[in-house]
């Protein structure tokens, strides 16, 4: 199944591919990744220091793309060592599904 995949603040549209079982529930499973994405108990490469607090504590917020859905899609949610999503450049049907961040 093709799921387009839209930003709001960034003009590109991306597209993932991934089997129907995975396709159907593509709305929960991103409330799920929202989850963890923004989970300061997980140490992933999408924090980013956003700013700092007059005592020098540092502030974090995220910086991502369907990149970062498919690797949590693939070793996080789906981490039996099989890929279940892989980003296309041109899907070569219409989308099924659409998701936005």
């Amino acid at each position: 199944m093709i799921v387009k995949v839209e930003f709001m603040y960034e003009e590109d549209t991306e597209y993932i591919c991934c089997p129907a079982k995975v396709g159907r529930n593509i709305r929960q499973l991103q409330r799920d990744f929202d989850k963890w994405l923004y989970d300061r108990e997980n140490n992933h490469p999408y924090w980013e220091v956003a700013d700092e607090d007059e005592e020098g504590n540092k502030l974090y917020g995220v910086c991502f793309n369907a990149e970062a859905f498919v690797f949590w899609l693939n070793n996080v949610r789906f981490n039996k060592g099989k890929n279940v999503a892989k980003l296309i450049e041109t899907p070569n049907k219409s989308p099924k599904k659409k998701i936005g961040f």
